[in-house]
């Protein structure tokens, strides 16, 4: 009997309701894990899938077949086995077929066995089969099938800019899920901190896990803004906020030192990847706009309340120290008239890169410095 998916949720939220439903063993005949019409991210489906392993490590009596499809030593024979005859030394059966659409592309006759096997009532009590994001004519036949005993399962990847009726980085839903991944460590993320953590870490799900991880790993049990910032201060992405400090903190000497020092010895991004140059530029003026963003918001909310706290608060930000202090340096320099400096300014870097085809980023990025600030 197929379970009936919850419409609507949002990849994490579904995600660890098909977890926790694996680990105690209530999945379909026939769990599909496809490729959505957008976007995918595989981590999700890898996620149900360990899970499911989780449960059957636990049970006794319990034939297994744990195959992957792209594997160079994939052989087509164990899986056509295992679904045409009963164990010899077992009385129930379970199939998890990871990276399924390689092998279902080259023998597509295992489509249609997974979907007899499944329809029929006999065999593995319960089939986990994640196809990755392939398109193929196997893989097709599988998203297309009705049959009751199949739940089809879809995992789109994290949205990172948060919705338009709640515009505050925390709200987004790949910071929604730092919180929720961390909650299940203990760890409270401060306001702010999540939101935080997107902009410098990206949206992907393991590349925020693994920042959470670190965290445990420190030791922390709350987490805010500055916490995110010093861990990251190292890496790629902790140098594009270093940079859109200096920009709007007008510190045109230390925002074209920094790309000096990208120059000559390069990026590397928070998981250890090298940044390209080209890359480099992206990063920095997403950072810059994240920036801006925030200080706009706090500059406005100002104009109505002076109070630096609860301004910081409206931005999406919590009001520590640090914080304070960064922003009141900020302030100092940094008007309205400053943002739309900076603005204009980040629209002719993107043109003097896209539309007038400059080759040197670097020399983009100096010009970019040049036009919104003085020297000091």
């Amino acid at each position: 009997m197929a379970v009936a998916r919850p419409k609507q949720l949002d990849p994490g939220t579904e995600y660890r309701q098909w977890c926790g439903l694996a680990r105690d063993g209530k999945l379909p005949r026939l769990l599909l894990i496809l490729p959505p019409k957008g976007d995918e991210d595989v981590w999700f489906g890898e996620q149900v899938a360990s899970a499911a392993r989780e449960y059957l490590a636990t049970q006794d009596g319990i034939d297994i077949l744990d195959i992957d499809g792209g594997s160079a030593d994939f052989d087509v024979d164990s899986v056509d086995s295992f679904l045409n005859s009963q164990s010899l030394f077992a009385t129930r059966q379970a199939l998890i077929f990871s990276r399924a659409a390689k092998a279902i592309t080259k023998y597509p006759r295992l489509a249609e066995r997974l979907l007899e096997v499944a329809s029929s009532g006999e065999g593995p009590e319960f089939m986990v089969v994640h196809t990755g994001a392939s398109t193929s004519k196997g893989v097709k036949a599988l998203s297309a099938t009705r049959i009751k005993a199949a739940t089809k399962l879809r995992f789109r990847q994290l949205y990172s800019d948060p919705p338009p009726w709640r515009p505050e980085p925390d709200a987004s839903e790949a910071a929604q899920f730092v919180a929720a991944e961390a909650r299940l460590q203990k760890i409270t993320m401060q306001r702010g901190a999540s939101g935080s953590l997107v902009a410098l870490a990206g949206s992907r799900p393991a590349d925020l896990l693994q920042a959470i991880n670190h965290f445990s790993l420190l030791g922390l049990t709350s987490v805010g803004e500055q916490d995110v910032r010093d861990v990251a201060s190292h890496s790629a992405e902790g140098s594009a906020f270093d940079f859109a400090d200096f920009v709007l903190s007008g510190d045109s000497v230390s925002a074209l030192r920094l790309l000096t020092k990208i120059s000559r010895q390069g990026l590397r991004a928070w998981g250890g990847k090298r940044v390209s140059i080209r890359d480099a530029f992206a990063l920095l003026m997403s950072a810059v706009n994240s920036e801006v963003t925030k200080t706009a918001a706090i500059i406005e909310f100002m104009a109505h309340t002076p109070d630096l706290e609860q301004a910081i608060k409206a931005s999406g930000s919590r009001p520590s120290k640090p914080v304070i202090s960064k922003i009141q340096k900020r302030l100092a320099v940094c008007d309205a008239s400053h943002i739309n400096k900076i603005n204009a300014a980040i629209l002719q870097a993107e043109k003097n890169l896209k539309v007038e085809g400059w080759r040197d980023t670097i020399h983009i990025l100096e010009m970019f410095v040049f036009r919104i600030l003085k020297r000091k």
